[in-house]
């Protein structure tokens, strides 16, 4: 492969940068553009050593440096790597990495490291795809998630099932060659049940994929209520600032107001919403519909009552219209009533939002409603590239049920079996078209 070479740190002024150079010529490269202070030549360095010294285009000095070298196959990408850590000054930066182009390097394409990594067998894909995941983590549920797909957990889950599957598919092969009688094992009651097994784990994957984007993108959340409930000061209490306009006047809020936030260890995309009551306001009557659209697509309902004026019958109403969704009750007003909230069958959080300035509360419920995914040990599909596989072998594996239980040919379900293994396999990069992996790393940042 052709030698690459990119800035793997953001295209800003920092302390430091670094220019990261991979390929059989980056030793080449950085010895003829380094001097070593010990006059160490880059050729004659070790892999996983450092050296201080001077980057020149060969006119001028450009920078004091630190060149760290990589020696394939022990490095990231499996290749000779280079990386030189410089001050952080963008004009810089740039005129080293120029010099580096200068020398015989090529730029590199958005993800080209990584993408190396993979082909190099350093990384599975799913381990490849976590990367983005790592740098984009923004709590620590969410660098949790990464690192686990980091590690490989995803690969070794779908590896399990695919075993699975290619032992059914050794004993049908088995037997449909050689054996005069069934074994016990394709006895259509047994291999039905070990095949609803092997979809129920594949459903339950498919099903963290939703647990992840929470943990990933926030939770989607929407403050709901009636009018003068104290919604814009909860949404203001969430926020640590006057983000609302407060009033007594109801119906003072009649547009979605989005903010996002911090609860915990958990990011909320929030939403501040009209109040919910019947009106003759055609502006009003808009932000109402609004609130309901917000409803519809939410993951989690802070539901805002007044305590000073208790639970009553449109509260519950539209308390049923949350059903289906995590919903919390925020019993508000609280320095205006003693009285305690109604027994609920949902969480509820009492404040006073006026004044309230910690969110432990709602944090600890968060942690009650999310925790289990925040917490997972488990793998989490990553994106729907993933999930749509897992999905699609899903389907390959009932239409193998269906041919069992309806009495067909036990030939007839070798072939959904290969194809459902065949998906999870092309999920770690097996089997995978360029095209697929083109499109993977082409959400890549340059320089990773």
């Amino acid at each position: 492969m052709n030698t690459i070479a990119a800035i793997s740190t953001p295209d800003a002024a920092g302390g430091i940068a670094m220019i990261r150079i991979s390929g059989e010529d980056a030793i080449r490269i950085s010895d003829e553009i380094f001097t070593a202070a010990n006059h160490v030549k880059v050729t004659e360095m070790r892999g996983y050593t450092c050296a201080y010294g001077t980057v020149s285009d060969g006119q001028e000095a450009l920078d004091d440096v630190v060149l760290t070298v990589f020696r394939a196959p022990h490095s990231y990408t499996g290749e000779d790597t280079v990386e030189i850590t410089c001050h952080g000054g963008i004009y810089l930066t740039k005129r080293i990495l120029m010099t580096v182009y200068l020398h015989g390097a090529e730029p590199a394409a958005p993800g080209e490291f990584t993408k190396r990594a993979f082909l190099n067998g350093k990384l599975t894909l799913s381990q490849a795809e976590s990367v983005m995941d790592l740098i984009q983590a923004d709590s620590a549920s969410a660098l949790r998630v990464a690192q686990y797909a980091k590690e490989g957990r995803l690969g070794r889950e779908m590896r399990g099932i695919s075993d699975e599957l290619v032992d059914l598919m050794s004993a049908l092969a088995y037997w449909l060659d050689d054996a005069e009688e069934c074994p016990p094992e394709l006895e259509r009651t047994t291999l039905t049940a070990k095949l609803n097994s092997i979809d129920t784990k594949l459903r339950e994957m498919s099903a963290r994929y939703q647990d992840g984007l929470v943990l990933r993108n926030g939770i989607r959340t929407v403050l709901l209520g009636k009018p003068n409930a104290g919604k814009s000061s909860v949404m203001n209490w969430l926020c640590g600032t006057n983000r609302s306009i407060v009033t007594d006047i109801a119906g003072t809020t009649r547009d979605v107001i989005t903010e996002q936030v911090k609860i915990g260890e958990f990011t909320l995309l929030l939403s501040d919403t009209a109040g919910l009551r019947e009106t003759d306001n055609t502006i009003e009557s808009i932000g109402i519909s609004q609130a309901y659209q917000a409803l519809d697509q939410a993951d989690l309902v802070l539901y805002v009552a007044d305590a000073n004026v208790g639970m009553t019958d449109e509260d519950t109403e539209l308390l049923e219209k949350c059903a289906g969704h995590h919903t919390v009750l925020i019993w508000n007003k609280t320095d205006l009533s003693d009285a305690a909230p109604p027994e609920m069958p949902i969480p509820v959080v009492q404040i006073a939002a006026i004044y309230e300035k910690s969110t432990e509360q709602l944090a600890a419920v968060l942690k009650d409603l999310f925790g289990q995914s925040a917490g997972a040990s488990g793998a989490i599909p990553l994106n729907e590239r993933q999930n749509l596989l897992i999905l699609r072998a899903s389907e390959a594996v009932r239409s193998g049920i269906e041919a069992a239980e309806s009495g067909n040919e036990l030939d007839m379900m070798y072939a959904d079996l290969e194809m459902a293994a065949s998906y999870l396999r092309e999920i770690e990069g097996e089997d995978v078209t360029d095209d697929v992996i083109d499109g993977v790393f082409s959400k890549f940042c340059v320089g990773k």
